[in-house]
């Protein structure tokens, strides 16, 4: 049956065929000590898996040879038609332990090659392929990601509060280090908004106190004027029945005038405007002073609540001891009711 044995040999050689090992490059060269002598130890070899010109599988492996009187010979798959190029990683173990590491890209040869054609990191010989590079668009969703990321502005600067420019850049905001920084990126002194934003506390007024002197004088004109709160001897005075307040100048009620030891105060705000905060100063509660009634409300709910001041003839009251608040509420304390002809003034900040 020769046409059956024909047959036969013809499927062998091409089974044969199909299963012909890759193309492999030898490297073969004479590794020495830097003292001149010949190297001695274990040369490490390890890749990952790849796939060779020839489309073999070639799977991930480590291969340890040994190398005697500096003798190395080795045949590798070439990796720089390799899918995706990679690189072998070779590591050299002497009698002292691990000396050195390098990367080999093995190219394509008929004739044996030595350590320097192979060897990345020498950038000589016959290596002249690098490594494939994954750029940006070879990843599904990277870009989409980075331009989401925020960018270093043209104001860009190290160790400066970083602000968003209009373009939704990282700016470094301008101003002193002492400054403070706006929600806007603006930035100015701290306190500062529309104009400067000043607060006078525990200013003693100019002028003799004597018993018989009527006009003291302030270091600026209160702004507003309701924003003074003057006090003699610890107790607020009231502004009409005690004394006038023209610009800077304080003049008081006749008979009024301050004795001699009197201890006067101002605390008031001179300009401007805090965006988000106002101030209510010196307001009556609303409430029946009779006696009996323990309940006035103000006008806005204090904002901090801790900014409250409530006065009762000019004595500051104490929270939670004489008086607690729920909202616009001031309830006093059982017994502690204000009685007919007590003043009550109220002083606090809003949010706005």
């Amino acid at each position: 049956m020769p046409g059956f044995k024909w047959w036969m040999l013809a499927v062998t050689l091409a089974s044969g065929l199909a299963q012909a090992p890759p193309q492999l490059t030898t490297i073969q060269d004479t590794l020495y000590n830097a003292d001149g002598t010949r190297f001695n130890g274990v040369v490490t070899i390890s890749w990952q898996s790849f796939e060779a010109a020839d489309s073999s599988d070639i799977a991930a492996q480590v291969l340890r040879l040994p190398i005697t009187n500096g003798y190395l010979i080795v045949r590798l798959v070439p990796t720089t038609n390799a899918t995706p190029a990679v690189l072998y990683s070779v590591t050299y173990s002497g009698s002292a332990g691990v000396q050195f590491s390098e990367t080999w890209l093995v190219p394509p040869s008929l004739t044996p090659l030595r350590v320097q054609d192979v060897r990345v990191s020498a950038g000589a010989g016959s290596v002249t392929t690098p490594p494939s590079t994954i750029q940006i668009a070879d990843v599904t969703g990277l870009q989409t990601a980075l331009s989401m990321r925020p960018v270093a502005g043209t104001g860009f600067a190290p160790s400066r509060t970083a602000v968003i420019d209009a373009l939704g850049g990282l700016d470094g905001a301008i101003g002193n280090l002492a400054d403070c920084v706006h929600v806007d990126g603006t930035s100015g002194p701290c306190g500062s908004a529309t104009g400067p934003v000043l607060f006078v506390d525990s200013e003693s007024p100019s002028g003799s106190i004597d018993g018989t002197n009527a006009t003291f004088t302030l270091a600026n004109p209160p702004n507003p004027s309701s924003s003074l709160a003057l006090f003699r001897n610890g107790m607020l005075l009231q502004s009409g029945p005690d004394y006038t307040l023209t610009g800077n100048s304080i003049q008081f009620v006749a008979g009024k005038q301050p004795s001699p030891g009197d201890v006067l105060q101002g605390s008031y705000r001179v300009a401007g405007t805090l965006p988000g905060i106002g101030f209510v100063d010196a307001e009556s509660p609303a409430g029946t002073v009779d006696g009996s009634n323990l309940v006035f409300n103000t006008t806005q709910t204090a904002n901090p609540i801790t900014s409250l001041a409530v006065y009762r003839n000019g004595l500051r009251l104490k929270a939670n001891v004489d008086y607690a608040v729920n909202g616009t509420s001031i309830t006093f304390g059982s017994g502690l009711a204000p009685q007919p002809g007590d003043l009550l003034l109220c002083s606090y900040r809003v949010a706005q």
